[in-house]
């Protein structure tokens, strides 16, 4: 199916982006670099109610817990800084408690250092309370800007009124909408990622309400300096779940079956950022085994992704392959729940 391209009539979008699309330094000089260590979300119990962010080396040694949150507390979409010193997570709520209904950006020292909290509700508001639900948080080529989703609002038509892409200043500061500005919202954006050269984002969109074809998910890109967005994979793949850009900026790495059918596998793709050159790489059927997030190598000849089953029998271990699917190897085996890895580059 050909992609779309479906402009956004929002003149301030431009003066909103403006300030967010430009690095300070060359973004492939930034995001192009020696491979360092793999950051992961554990689940530290059976029932995945609680979960922690690790780092490992790419073989397999040095395994480190980073971040230590309370019980009832998950910490997952670990995004390495471009410098790979830092680490930004989602920290949500998942049995807290009654009334404990939330989802927070931090940041933390690759070390586990100076955990940072910036996103923040106010008092007794929280995810479908009047409050924001944030999640899946990127750091743009520079570092200087964070991307993340945004659920927003109270529940419309059995839905959350508005799901977007965020942007905000490393610090928490000065947040700005990028997609879905109109409420209630026909989509629900989540898992943003820069492009190398800044300039645009890839995410995955859920259609909801009057989007048709009804329910389904895709990748999309939205420039942002004009707001122009372009649907890159077709509804049938259910493509999406922590997109990654190569370094070069040339591929798109995904996976389909997107809360899709259990009976389907969840395979690794990649596409050109104009949609064309669909690539499957790997070819699992039946549903029995499923690839789930990935990321490139900061050199680009490498790909880290989550695979179930693995060591738990039902649960993930972290894999390293190479760029074409080859030469795959585990580099955690644990009988607890590995996944969505994020590949670092070497901190010099």
């Amino acid at each position: 199916m050909r992609p779309q391209r479906t402009p956004l009539a929002l003149s301030a979008l431009a003066l909103l982006v403006a300030g967010v699309t430009v690095p300070a330094t060359p973004a492939q000089a930034t995001f192009t670099a020696d491979n360092g260590r793999i950051a992961f979300r554990r689940f530290l119990d059976e029932d995945r109610t609680w979960g922690a962010v690790f780092t490992i080396r790419p073989d397999g040694s040095g395994e480190r817990q980073v971040t230590r949150p309370p019980q009832g507390y998950v910490d997952r979409n670990p995004d390495v800084s471009p410098d790979g010193r830092w680490i930004a997570f989602q920290r949500e709520a998942v049995d807290c408690g009654p009334g404990c209904n939330t989802s927070e950006i931090f940041t933390v020292r690759a070390d586990g250092t100076r955990l940072t909290q910036l996103t923040r509700n106010a008092p007794g508001l929280g995810c479908g309370n009047d409050g924001f639900c944030n999640g899946s948080p990127a750091w743009s080529p520079s570092g200087r800007r964070i991307a993340f989703s945004r659920e927003s609002g109270p529940v419309v038509d059995n839905y959350v009124e508005n799901v977007g892409i965020h942007v905000m200043n490393a610090d928490g500061s000065h947040v700005r909408q990028v997609t879905q500005r109109a409420r209630p919202s026909n989509g629900e954006d989540t898992d943003p990622q820069w492009s190398p050269d800044g300039r645009t984002m890839v995410f995955e969109r859920t259609n909801v309400r009057a989007a048709l074809p009804a329910g389904g998910i895709a990748l999309w890109t939205v420039q942002l300096a004009s707001g122009r967005e372009r649907r890159i994979t077709p509804f049938p793949l259910r493509g999406g779940d922590s997109p990654d850009w190569s370094p070069d900026g040339r591929r798109i790495l995904f996976h389909s079956n997107e809360n899709g059918a259990p009976e389907v596998s969840a395979n690794l793709y990649t596409v050109r950022p104009d949609g064309s050159h669909l690539r499957q790489l790997t070819f699992e059927v039946g549903g029995a085994v499923n690839y789930l997030g990935s990321s490139y190598s900061p050199d680009g000849r490498k790909i880290t992704v989550g695979r179930r089953p693995e060591t738990g029998g039902t649960n993930a271990d972290i894999l390293v392959m190479d760029a074409d699917a080859t030469h795959v190897r585990n580099i955690t085996r644990t009988e607890l729940y590995d996944s969505y890895p994020d590949w670092g580059p070497a901190v010099r």
